[in-house]
């Protein structure tokens, strides 16, 4: 009772804000019309030179972007001010300009999101959850509508393990909030889709290199074509190669050399695709191959040896979508996905000697869609949605390379079936309500129905207030599962979440706008490994809650500056702190055009203040990256970037067993890009 009080108070003081703000914008509106056409008259008798297309694409906006098109949250395309969830996007452009090159820079930017790295594996937090030992199961990855969670630990891959290249991404969008209800199991605390470019957008061939002052080379290429009649295809490649990763752990004494000699990696990654019509293929493949060096004793005394990693992850997908009347459109996808995580490590058994322990995580599934909207009805737009999953190969595979022998074995293989219903009812000219609703089943968790409710009140054309009410769950991977029966532990029961949030948007101005967020979150079962055991066991009850504040500003000059500060708070039934939690983010995002060099300079800070994993206290960082970007030539760009230019000593300690690991310092890289055709 007190917690919707705290709302109603809250809201009541927003609508007195929107009111004064209301006549400031008008006041405004009227001093400014002369402004706009005296520019409008100078730009028409000064008669600039056509500008190519390549500066019109990297030409910044003056003003504000309004009712952007989001497709994430209900499954279709619909202007941001119609969806009821918070959906922050970032474009190409936004990529390009701050020069981020995985797709763990790119949420790192998000508000609300952090980061955190072992080294070997990046793990993501969500608005102050990211729990040690959680493989980033929690959020949905989707790739053009297609979900790309693996399905031995339900992981999202977010660093060079990444099936696609930030090159071929053309937005990414994140919709906060439980998803269950169009989504089903991980849309935890929400769901990030990746849309990626085709022909349109790659315009023609394009080499790209970049090199950095740590050793790391990268090189991508791309070519796409349009033919006749609106048909597309399109491929690139890629090839990475890190000669020498930063150590995290601080190496035994008198092997530092012989430990960074050992920690290196490469990657490649392969795209196709082709498009005509309403139909779309598309094929994605990933490898990376790392090594991490490591301590081995035996009889002779310790030696270094190297740990070797192999993963690989493949993609194909057919999608369709077919217009059958005016107002009834159907589509589709079918999809076939696999991962492989193979890890070699030493290791002296007293038969054999020195020798190769292997583990073998194979998977392999088929998924696929069917969507049929209806927008026949007066004020209702419904979706209805069937889904399926079939998880034919689940397999994790320990075994000795001496004798071939089988240690330990786990397979599975789940089947998952969904439907759903959802309806976007304009209930009065300035009400609309949300209201949808999903029912799961699977071979290995109890069948579940997942609602949500929303509603938007537009107050008028700059100002918003939503409300959403939403749940979601997440059921025990085969990770988890094979890790206790190893234990012969019992099996972690499914973990739920129920969620509210308040937001409230406004637009004081063309340039300048602002969201603030409040949420909370009821927690129960969370699945989360204890340490001392090494076991998985549900936690206890867990409330989440804080707000989220971001202002984006525009000049007429080009430049832009755009603020996020997240406050989040998270305790169990004791009272007990989360683990891994920061209080406190902040993100700034800033970009000024240097008109006299044809070039853009770009800065981000991320603040993060502390938290704790385990006994151990995190402290708290900013750090600063910084970039310059010049438009050579209509063919040629380049790039560099500072990255932590402070030179910052951060640690992260994602998993509560390891000490706490060191992230890289200071980088200093150059990008080459060249428009060949």
């Amino acid at each position: 009772m007190a917690r919707i009080s705290w709302l109603t108070a809250t809201s009541l003081v927003l609508l007195s804000w929107s009111v004064i703000a209301q006549t400031t914008k008008a006041q405004t509106t009227e001093t400014e019309a002369p402004t706009q056409e005296a520019v409008q008259t100078s730009t028409a008798n000064s008669s600039p030179a056509t500008p190519s297309l390549e500066q019109l694409l990297s030409t910044p906006l003056s003003d504000v972007p309004q009712q952007i098109e989001v497709s994430t949250a209900a499954r279709y395309a619909q202007s941001s001010n119609q969806s009821v969830n918070v959906t922050y996007v970032v474009t190409a452009a936004d990529i390009e300009l701050f020069q981020w090159q995985t797709l763990a820079q790119i949420l790192q930017s998000l508000p609300g999101i952090y980061i955190s790295s072992d080294s070997a594996f990046l793990y993501v937090g969500v608005r102050g959850l990211g729990q040690p030992g959680d493989f980033n199961s929690r959020l949905l990855f989707m790739l053009d509508g297609v979900r790309i969670n693996e399905n031995i630990y339900d992981a999202g891959l977010l660093g060079s393990d990444a099936i696609i290249d930030v090159e071929n991404i053309d937005r990414v969008e994140f919709a906060a909030g439980p998803g269950a209800a169009v989504y089903g199991n991980n849309a935890f605390f929400g769901v990030v889709n990746i849309l990626t470019k085709t022909a349109q957008q790659l315009r023609g061939g394009a080499l790209r290199m970049t090199m950095q002052n740590n050793g790391s080379n990268r090189y991508f290429f791309n070519t796409a074509r349009r033919l006749e009649q609106g048909a597309e295809w399109w491929f690139s490649a890629s090839h990475q190669q890190h000669p020498e990763l930063p150590l995290a752990f601080e190496p035994p004494a008198g092997d530092a050399e012989a430990y960074q000699a050992l920690n290196h990696e490469h990657l490649s990654r392969l795209r196709v695709g082709y498009r005509q019509q309403g139909l779309r293929f598309q094929a994605l493949w990933s490898g990376q191959t790392r090594y991490s060096p490591s301590s081995l004793l035996t009889p002779a005394g310790w030696q270094t040896v190297a740990v070797a990693d192999q993963n690989d992850n493949f993609l194909l997908s057919l999608a369709h979508q077919h217009t059958i009347a005016e107002d009834l459109t159907l589509s589709g996808h079918l999809n076939q996905s696999g991962s492989r995580y193979q890890r070699n490590i030493p290791i002296y058994h007293p038969d054999f000697a020195q020798t190769i322990l292997h583990n073998d995580q194979l998977g392999r599934w088929f998924s696929g869609d069917l969507l049929l909207q209806y927008q026949g009805l007066t004020a209702h737009d419904l979706l209805f949605g069937l889904e399926f999953q079939d998880d034919v190969r689940q397999q994790i595979e320990v075994l000795l390379a001496a004798s071939n022998e089988l240690y330990q074995g786990y397979y599975g293989h789940n089947q998952r079936k969904s439907m759903f219903v959802q309806d976007q009812w304009q209930l009065l000219p300035q009400h609309s309500l949300l209201l949808g609703v999903r029912y799961d089943d699977s071979r290995v968790s109890p069948a579940r129905w997942s609602p949500r409710v929303g509603w938007i009140w537009q107050l008028n054309d700059a100002q918003n207030l939503k409300l959403l009410h939403g749940s979601a769950y997440r059921s025990a991977n085969l990770y988890e599962f094979a890790t206790n029966s190893s234990f012969f532990a019992p099996q972690p029961e499914v973990e739920t979440v129920t969620s509210t949030e308040l937001t409230f948007e406004q637009q004081l101005s063309r340039q300048f706008s602002y969201r603030l967020s409040w949420y909370y979150a009821d927690i129960d079962d969370l699945i989360a490994l204890e340490p001392a055991e090494a076991v998985f066991t549900n936690s206890n009850h867990m409330h989440n809650y804080g707000t989220e504040l971001t202002l984006d500003w525009r000049l007429q000059s080009g430049a832009m500056f755009s603020a996020a500060w997240s406050w989040q708070r998270g305790q169990n039934a004791l009272g007990q702190r989360l683990q891994n939690s920061p209080q406190h983010l902040v993100k700034l995002q800033f970009q000024q055009p240097i008109s006299w060099l044809d070039a853009q300079f770009s800065a981000t800070a991320l603040g993060m203040s502390q938290r704790w994993v385990g006994d151990s206290p995190l402290a708290a960082y900013v750090v600063i990256d910084l970039g310059l970007t010049w438009q050579l030539s209509t063919e040629h760009l380049l790039a560099i970037q500072l990255q932590n230019a402070g030179d910052r000593m951060i640690f992260d300690r994602p998993i509560q067993s390891n000490p706490p690991a060191l992230q890289p310092g200071r980088v200093f890289s150059v990008t080459w890009r060249w428009q060949l055709w």
